[in-house]
């Protein structure tokens, strides 16, 4: 049995896998806390940019009880980086080559252009390219006028390379434990490549995706990354900048789809060949179902002033 640690909003990500692989359950955060006694299974901590400082420290003593059990637990939420201190992780230890800042140091930026985003979130850039100091700390004014809170943004050196045909491109590799598997790119004509432009890559492109997915080619690249990030599973989303590996972000809670019909079929067979690999490589995560339990405990600081009730705020506790 394989249990995925969500945000409850977000326990749809791995529906797709629900249904091809058994027993693998997607289970909120309000409801594992709730548990004072868990079933053995291989449990994948996620979501943690989603969580409040008291969510992700009980995740995290969760966590220790689990591993102390000597059950196989992947993702510590109290090791595991988050978007800013990633990339800068990433920049100090030489693995990127681009940097980032809080809002809060506007004033340390020293190479543009830059955008600003939020650490938490997957919502993409909230501005353009910025190409000045000025433009920089205007567009922080503005977006706090807006009710963007400035101890979340966050400050990213654009750091993106189109083809010859204007295209830019999005790579990404899972982790899965020990294993990692190449995913479909995302193609635009934007710098931001989030969503993707269908069709846009052509023949060649998609044709070259495809043997870069059965090949493995990046996948022995991201394993410094992933390290650096303290990270066992998610998904590392990158670019190449001058032949260079450039990690953006790693994402703990990846979307997974199955293949749909697409113009060009090499498309549908990236997909379908790195879902095959991806769902082999959680298969292999698998503990099989016993009648093993253990009883958790709640840390000392929210069992004795009853902070529990008061550690569920926000949208991501919907049911």
């Amino acid at each position: 049995m394989i249990v995925l640690l969500t945000t409850g909003s977000h326990t749809y990500t791995h529906d797709y896998v629900g249904e091809e692989l058994a027993p693998f359950y997607q289970v909120s955060y309000r409801s594992f806390f709730s548990r004072r006694r868990l079933k053995q299974a291989t449990y994948i901590f996620s979501d943690f940019d989603r969580l409040s400082f008291w969510q992700l420290e009980l995740a995290a003593h969760f966590y220790r009880q689990l591993k102390a059990a000597g059950w196989r637990v992947l993702n510590d939420p109290a090791r595991a980086l988050h978007r800013l201190e990633l990339l800068q992780r990433l920049k100090s230890k030489g693995l990127n080559s681009f940097s980032a800042w809080t809002a809060s140091a506007a004033e340390d930026v020293d190479r543009f252009p830059v955008f600003v985003r939020t650490q938490s979130a997957h919502r993409g850039n909230l501005t353009d390219l910025l190409h000045t100091s000025e433009q920089l700390s205007q567009a922080i004014d503005a977006l706090t006028e807006q009710g963007y809170p400035i101890h979340d943004l966050m400050i990213s050196e654009y750091c993106a390379e189109p083809n010859a045909e204007g295209v830019f491109r999005k790579l990404s590799v899972y982790r899965v434990g020990d294993q990692f598997v190449g995913a479909p790119s995302v193609y635009e004509k934007q710098w931001t490549a989030k969503l993707g432009d269908v069709g846009v890559a052509g023949g060649d492109g998609y044709r070259a995706d495809l043997e870069d997915i059965q090949s493995g080619r990046f996948c022995p690249m991201l394993k410094p990354y992933f390290e650096a990030a303290n990270i066992e599973y998610g998904r590392a989303d990158f670019g190449l900048v001058n032949g260079k590996v450039e990690v953006y972000e790693i994402n703990t809670n990846p979307s997974i789809e199955p293949a749909t019909t697409h113009p060009f079929p090499d498309r549908v067979t990236a997909f379908q060949h790195s879902d095959k690999q991806l769902l082999s490589a959680l298969a292999d995560l698998d503990t099989p179902e016993t009648k093993g339990t253990i009883k958790v405990e709640l840390p000392k600081v929210l069992a004795e002033r009853r902070r529990r009730e008061r550690i569920w705020p926000g949208y991501q506790w919907t049911p």
